[in-house]
């Protein structure tokens, strides 16, 4: 199943060029696992760090006058993060831009990789790295639905639970986005 779901991520999935994409101030990077049962794997902030600590989110962060493009950007947060190389993972392409409350442009990328390779949290910006398997998503990991408010329009955005993680904001809502994605490029439910 995971081999035709790439492919079709791939079709899907806007070109990944980051030069094309303007006015965004950051990237991250969805990372999904080979597989018979894909995960989608996720971080959590380290609970020192003055911003959003002990929040669960995807590698990625801001974009710095040395990277080239966003995806760049991207790439370069991955390794600092979580240790994994620009070479372990297979770029399929890029979701819409999407808005944090504090109204930060972010450029979401996807990316699979080998869920086998060590992948090694930096203490000074993570507490723990985690994967969820796509097929938990499906049989109900949504406890509820948060409406936040953004230059005057309500957007409902579903609230993830597992193994004690709270996934939740603009990391569920990304994650919301990409599920829909993967459920209209796929024919057969997940497994």
């Amino acid at each position: 199943m995971s081999l035709s779901l790439f492919n079709a991520l791939a079709i899907e999935l806007s070109d990944f060029a980051g030069s094309g994409v303007s006015g965004s101030h950051a990237a991250v990077i969805l990372l999904l696992s080979h597989g018979d049962n894909p995960a989608l794997l996720f971080t959590r902030r380290a609970l020192h760090l003055r911003n959003h600590p002990g929040e669960v989110c995807f590698p990625g962060g801001m974009r710095e006058p040395d990277d080239i493009d966003l995806l760049a950007t991207a790439l370069r947060e991955m390794e600092e993060e979580i240790g994994l190389p620009a070479n372990e993972v297979q770029v399929l392409g890029r979701l819409p831009e999407a808005y944090t409350r504090a109204g930060t442009q972010v450029t979401p990328f996807v990316a699979s990789f080998d869920a086998s390779y060590p992948l090694v949290a930096s203490l000074s910006e993570l507490d723990s790295i985690f994967m969820v398997p796509l097929s938990l998503f499906e049989q109900g990991i949504m406890v509820r639905e948060d409406v936040f408010e953004r230059e005057g329009r309500s957007y409902k955005i579903p609230v993830y639970h597992y193994q004690g993680y709270e996934i939740w904001g603009f990391t569920a809502a990304v994650t919301a986005r990409f599920l829909h994605l993967v459920t209209k490029v796929t024919a057969v439910k997940w497994r």
